[in-house]
């Protein structure tokens, strides 16, 4: 799912969503079990490194796992190359063209895809036309299968469960579905009109979604990774509903968000978001907050996003906001 973190004036993380089924999920709670994934955020690229030599490998609780390599068996961090020599990088025009991608986002994260080349890789434009299908993939699958998870109906999926979870939040009533945050309530209400309207969906979304699984590891056959924004505007405001703003006051400054980075959830593939700059915010253009740059692979490819991701870290400075003269200062103490 996508990446929150809290920023100060002098961190930003590098965050990685593994492939699907590389670190369990056993003693989480899940509100999808084909999109959720586990992963690490950390400050820096070897360090995620590291974290994931820790956590990942098959867990016979979860069955997301099977085909996960023996847990302690990877080597992520000691392989670690600062080199990215004979890599084909690809840019995503759809992820860039995006009607929501904001210019100074977009700027930087070009700029940082195109210092590849400095570093003795192929960057090339590259399209995907399915790309721009893919948040209404994941929203009508999510909207389903995350009611059924939310509402505590069994989905066929091995794993060890919180009993006393499901106890503490059923039956649902009135007023614990009240308390819910915006976005939780809507994913209610819109998965269970989609199941009782619209029978028969869930079926040809995933379908669609194998599709733009098969279209990704199409390109994956000659481009080593693809790069994007991670997200399409810098961090928007942090509304409180609770205190009197209305579900849509809450809910607007982040809609869109995820149009790049939700569909590698529904794909399974891995993606990590590495900061690379600032840009104004939208919402007070007075306030820079940190731009990531979104590096996927093919399945189960992290190797090669960590080596990339690690050799653009050690020759650039992200802080110094590569190209535009913004400072790290311009980051306020807390979000």
């Amino acid at each position: 799912m996508l990446q929150r973190l809290i920023l100060t004036k002098d961190t930003a993380g590098v965050g990685l969503k593994p492939t699907h089924g590389l670190v369990p999920y056993t003693g989480m709670s899940s509100g999808d079990a084909i999109n959720d994934h586990a992963g690490p955020i950390a400050r820096c690229v070897q360090d995620v490194a590291l974290c994931l030599d820790a956590i990942a490998g098959r867990d016979d609780y979860d069955d997301r796992t099977l085909g996960a390599p023996v847990h302690g068996s990877t080597d992520y961090a000691n392989q670690l190359q600062g080199s990215v020599r004979g890599m084909k990088i690809g840019i995503l025009v759809e992820g860039f063209e995006h009607r929501l991608v904001d210019p100074n986002v977009k700027d930087h994260v070009l700029e940082a895809a195109k210092s590849f080349e400095a570093l003795g890789a192929t960057v090339q434009n590259v399209s995907v036309p399915l790309h721009l299908e893919g948040p209404a993939i994941w929203t009508i699958q999510q909207r389903i299968a995350g009611t059924l998870g939310l509402m505590g109906y069994a989905h066929g999926r091995r794993g060890l469960f919180s009993t006393e979870f499901e106890a503490a939040r059923q039956p649902w009533t009135n007023e614990t579905f009240q308390q819910l945050f915006p976005s939780t309530k809507n994913t209610i209400i819109n998965g269970l009109s989609l199941m009782q309207n619209y029978p028969g969906l869930y079926a040809k979304t995933m379908n669609l979604a194998q599709q733009l699984r098969d279209a990704y590891e199409k390109l994956f056959q000659e481009y080593d990774l693809i790069v994007m924004p991670t997200t399409p505007f810098v961090a928007p405001p942090n509304l409180d509903w609770k205190r009197g703003d209305s579900p849509m006051e809450a809910l607007k400054p982040s809609m869109g968000i995820t149009i790049n980075t939700a569909i590698f959830d529904v794909t399974g593939h891995p993606a990590m978001s590495l900061p690379v700059g600032f840009a104004p915010s939208k919402h007070d253009r007075s306030v820079k907050l940190p731009v990531g740059m979104q590096l996927v692979g093919g399945l189960w490819q992290e190797q090669k996003i960590l080596n990339a991701a690690f050799a653009w870290e050690s020759a650039n400075d992200w802080k110094k906001d590569v190209g535009s003269g913004v400072h790290s200062r311009s980051i306020p103490t807390k979000l």
